[in-house]
């Protein structure tokens, strides 16, 4: 399992690269779109910890 810490305080899960990079666009489109299309695919990813 993968995680992204948002700076909103959400913590994005995804068990695979792709269903984490699909739930962390999924979250800024929902609740912060002001920023959809900020973030690559490669950036996300960057910023996931493993758990």
């Amino acid at each position: 399992m993968k995680v992204v810490d948002c700076p909103c305080g959400t913590q994005v899960e995804g068990e695979t690269d792709e269903q984490l990079v699909a739930n962390v666009q999924q979250h800024i489109s929902d609740d912060h779109p002001e920023m959809v299309g900020t973030y690559s695919n490669e950036q996300i990813l960057e910023m996931a910890q493993d758990r």
